[in-house]
């Protein structure tokens, strides 16, 4: 259902955007197919991504008993799901780059919306749990 109404919410911002603002340049159709089909599309081959390449190519920070790796290319195209290896090892954090050194966007954009009162309690990674007992490196 949800999909189904972004759907045609996309297609009736393009249509007001058209009517409204010709000089965009935008319509029904595009919108439609840029703000939900392609977007979707983008989104799912970095949910796959993640969960593939992420357990082959980077590094292992924790042993988590599994083949999770941390890599940095990865983390910068999908806003920080890249540190695949900090995520298995404690999954309860907001934050997956459990480091100043690993950008992790995702999670100051939540920090950002925390800051305005939109959203709360998010979860830190304890700093025993960092230097934890399982940690390789």
């Amino acid at each position: 259902l949800v999909p189904t109404i972004c759907g045609f919410g996309m297609f009736g911002l393009g249509k007001l955007l058209e009517a409204y603002a010709p000089s965009l340049g935008t319509n029904g159709p595009q919108m439609l197919i840029w703000g939900f089909f392609i977007s979707t599309v983008a989104l799912l081959h970095g949910t796959c991504t993640i969960n593939s390449l992420s357990h082959v190519y980077g590094s292992q920070r924790y042993k988590t008993g599994d083949d999770s790796k941390n890599n940095f290319f990865l983390a910068m195209i999908t806003l920080g799901e890249g540190w695949h290896n900090n995520h298995h090892y404690y999954a309860a954090s907001t934050r997956q780059g459990f480091y100043w050194w690993e950008i992790d966007i995702t999670y100051y954009m939540l920090r950002g919306l925390q800051a305005v009162g939109l959203i709360w309690d998010i979860r830190e990674v304890p700093a025993h749990v960092r230097e934890g007992k399982n940690k390789l490196t």
